[in-house]
């Protein structure tokens, strides 16, 4: 049997990218998958994938800086489906051309970037753990980052944002544990997205690729494998954690790349 097998499962930013790959992966294991996002096109062209594969998925559109979008698509699922096991919480976006250092950072940006990779994850899980807690099982999955662990020069609100993400998963589990209900958190390293390739130059890429001890960027299936995980029943007794999946980018110390390259050139 599928580890997934009987399961209902939202997952959200699902129509590229980590979503997609992890509404596809969790449908492979027998999840019932609602696909959600803003992107309707990509919604559907997720849904009929899944389908051609044999698995089961549903498309709901809904807009994660629509507060009554997200407890819409909450309640939609539960009517629907009749359960909500696993919500994968993965929305998160920013504009880097604003994004930038504390002292030159739009404030407008500030606030969209809050509201789209933090406060619409914490909407999630307002709705979905009354229904989680009813039926005493549930799975929260939060996609954090590598830059809500460690500063950086720019991306200052995508940062703290994704802080905030690790901080509301560890208090989601610490306060609904006892109810049978586990929330962990995923911080991708380099994934190689569509949208990472618009943003990031090779040169930037090739910085990160580096650093990794397994001299690659992740794929989203990488991550996807990660999640489904933490979702299953397998990762019964995990929970409040934060899973870096990043190659070992923080196993080491930060000379470690460079002096790699010295000892090659002596």
């Amino acid at each position: 049997m599928a580890r997934l097998t009987g399961k209902v499962a939202i997952v959200t930013a699902a129509a590229s990218g980590i979503g997609r790959a992890t509404a596809l992966q969790m449908a492979r294991e027998g999840a019932r998958v609602v696909v959600a996002d803003v992107a309707e096109n990509g919604t559907r062209a997720v849904c009929d994938e899944i389908a051609r594969a044999g698995g089961q998925a549903l498309p709901r559109i809904f807009d994660a800086m629509d507060a009554p979008s997200i407890a819409a698509l909450i309640e939609w699922t539960h009517r629907t489906c009749g359960a909500l096991v696993i919500l994968h919480n993965n929305v998160g976006a920013t504009d880097p051309a604003l994004d930038l250092a504390v002292a030159d950072i739009d404030l407008d940006c500030w606030d969209r970037t809050l509201q789209l990779s933090l406060k619409s994850m914490l909407i999630g899980c307002k709705y979905a753990l009354p229904i989680m807690v009813a039926q005493r099982s549930g799975a929260i999955v939060n996609t954090a980052s590598q830059s809500g662990l460690a500063g950086d020069l720019g991306l200052t609100a995508y940062g703290v944002a994704k802080a905030g993400v690790i901080s509301l998963t560890q208090y989601v589990a610490t306060q609904y544990g006892a109810h049978g209900i586990r929330c962990n958190a995923v911080a991708p390293g380099l994934t190689m997205t569509a949208a990472v390739e618009r943003v990031m130059t090779p040169a930037m890429q090739q910085i990160f690729v580096r650093q990794s001890l397994l001299q690659r960027a992740a794929t989203p299936a990488d991550i996807a494998n990660v999640i489904t995980f933490l979702a299953s029943d397998e990762a019964a007794f995990v929970t409040g954690q934060v899973i870096s999946i990043d190659g070992g980018l923080r196993a080491h110390l930060p000379t470690t790349a460079d002096m790699a390259a010295l000892f090659a050139n002596a």
